[in-house]
């Protein structure tokens, strides 16, 4: 198991992210040789199913009294049982096959996500859902798909994580402007960090492939389209997934959680 995904999963009462990571674990075992699964979860949600090989339990809950379950993602580097982690969020879906990407995440410390694609496999640059990215001037990286590894750089930027999270009240007044968010967003938490790890991003990978499908609105620039899964009608034939006349070949961040993939 020196190879592995990894993501947290904690139930909201909105949200049942145990059921959302069994079909993710089984979409990565249908497609995936390479396939163990890791899932770190707290006392309340169980996981009983064979397509999660690993269930870690958070020993403190620092998410335990949030609405959003972000206050633990820095715990990643010391929890994953992996030498070499593909970390990833419990809302999308494998596609296709990867185990090749191994061959060449391995040589890194860290690889992120830079950007994301639309349904049409188009990189996308709009930034209607990262203003704070830009005026922070923050790497535009997804901590949806990163691969880390057991290394001495990558205990740094989780350290640095770990301190924006701890003391997210201060950071977000002190070292970021116009942040107002409550909670320790993952997605600015990893940025910040980043950026303080490499300042001038010299050292961000930006690997074409290691990207992933994001599904909101804008970023299929829909967004005078009353309902974007009716537009574009996500469906599943055999082993293939579909968005509008595309069939997906990427891992899909399909982000609205009731969403429904219709069988043909």
């Amino acid at each position: 198991m020196s190879k592995g995904f990894l993501w947290f999963a904690q139930n909201n009462g909105k949200t049942d992210y145990v059921e959302l990571s069994i079909k993710l674990a089984n979409s990565i075992k249908r497609f995936n040789k390479k396939n163990y699964v890791c899932v770190i979860t707290d006392a309340k949600s169980k996981f009983e199913n064979k397509a999660i090989d690993m269930v870690k339990v958070l020993k403190q809950d620092d998410s335990a009294e949030h609405k959003t379950k972000w206050a633990n993602e820095w715990k990643a580097f010391d929890m994953t049982p992996f030498t070499h982690t593909i970390k990833l969020e419990a809302d999308m879906l494998w596609t296709t096959n990867t185990d090749w990407w191994w061959y060449h995440l391995w040589q890194n410390d860290l690889v992120f996500s830079v950007d994301c694609k639309n349904y049409r496999d188009q990189t996308i640059k709009d930034t209607t859902y990262r203003q704070i990215f830009i005026k922070n001037q923050l790497p535009n990286i997804y901590n949806g798909l990163m691969y880390f590894r057991k290394s001495k750089q990558a205990q740094k930027f989780f350290k640095f994580a770990e301190y924006i999270t701890k003391n997210w009240t201060k950071v977000k007044t002190t070292m970021l402007i116009d942040c107002h968010d409550k909670y320790p967003s993952t997605d600015v938490v990893f940025a910040l960090a980043y950026r303080i790890l490499d300042p001038t991003n010299k050292k961000l990978i930006d690997y074409e492939w290691f990207k992933f499908i994001h599904h909101k609105p804008a970023i299929h620039n829909l967004t005078n389209v009353r309902d974007h899964n009716q537009y574009l009608y996500p469906n599943k034939t055999g082993d293939a997934v579909y968005l509008g006349e595309r069939r997906l070949s990427r891992v899909w961040h399909y982000f609205d959680k009731e969403l429904n993939v219709r069988t043909t």
